[in-house]
């Protein structure tokens, strides 16, 4: 999590006077950003892993004896 939003969720916990609810929704809002951020990251990596494991497997196919090592 964020500092920012760390501190709103902290806050709101603590029912600071600071307009809480104007807190919790903006937490809110950060946490939704984080997590599209997020699953849109561990997409990607999905894909690159995909591509690297393909590649892995294209060189043992050319070198097979390198598959006995691992």
């Amino acid at each position: 999590m964020s500092k920012k939003t760390i501190e709103a969720v902290e806050e709101v916990k603590t029912n600071n006077v600071a307009e809480p609810v104007d807190r919790a929704k903006e937490a809110i809002d950060t946490l939704r950003a984080q997590l599209k951020e997020h699953l849109q990251q561990a997409e990607y990596h999905r894909t690159m892993a995909t591509k690297a494991q393909g590649a892995l497997e294209v060189l043992l196919q050319l070198h097979p004896e390198e598959n006995e090592e691992n």
